[in-house]
């Protein structure tokens, strides 16, 4: 029996039709994949403003992992919002795709052009039960339970950086005040500062934060390549 042209067309076809169905599954779970990864596991996080140099500069990108929530003082973390807005399911899945195609420098919904509406990094520097007061800039901490105040500085295992500079007296910007009066944090806050404490806004502005406003700890600056680094 003669086996027709069409026949052969047929099977092509079918042969055609299910590598594109499985190409087209493949990059679904793929992007899926990733999507989930990059949201649940590690997620990168692209800094546009220069509040944490001079060690995170403009530009940079860092990996976040949501699953370290409790900071030690010191470390790096990626906040909410200040203003209290919150995302629906579906805009967090729809900003969590189209960041994924954009690496991470637009997303469509929850995002405005006012401070308060960026989330942020920002360095844990008091933890629940300290006092402390900030004179010239530098925060001064007296850990629960301890006699003395010690610099922000003398407290941390990992050394960092400030960013400070004279600004002129009748200055009014945003978080540029560099002294404050003694405030104890009560439980479950913590008070977040920028590195570059003339610019950026932190907790000396909205006050000191919940932990359930921390979204995760920086682990890792993978952008640019020549200053790769673990935090």
């Amino acid at each position: 029996m003669k086996q027709k042209a069409s026949d052969y067309d047929y099977k092509i076809g079918r042969r055609q039709t299910a590598l594109i169905y499985h190409i087209f599954i493949t990059a679904v779970s793929v992007i899926l994949f990733l999507t989930l990864f990059l949201n649940l596991i590690l997620f990168p996080v692209h800094v546009k403003s220069d509040t944490m140099e001079t060690d995170i500069a403009r530009n940079s990108a860092v990996f976040v992992c949501p699953f370290l929530r409790t900071p030690k003082r010191g470390d790096v973390v990626y906040i909410s919002r200040p203003d209290g807005y919150k995302s629906s399911f579906l805009q967090k899945c729809c900003n969590a795709l189209v960041g994924f195609f954009t690496a991470q420098k637009y997303f469509p919904f929850g995002y405005t052009h006012n401070i308060s509406g960026k989330p942020m990094l920002r360095r844990v520097l008091a933890l629940p039960g300290d006092k402390i007061y900030m004179k010239d800039y530098v925060l001064y901490v007296k850990p629960e339970g301890e006699n003395l105040f010690l610099t922000e500085f003398e407290l941390v295992d990992k050394p960092y950086n400030i960013h400070i500079y004279s600004v002129p007296a009748e200055w009014d910007g945003m978080g540029a005040f560099g002294n404050m009066n003694e405030i104890t944090l009560g439980k479950n806050e913590y008070f977040v500062l920028a590195d570059n404490r003339i610019e950026g806004t932190d907790s000396r502005v909205f006050g000191p934060i919940q932990s359930s406003r921390i979204k995760g700890r920086a682990i890792f600056e993978y952008f640019p390549f020549n200053k790769l680094r673990l935090f």
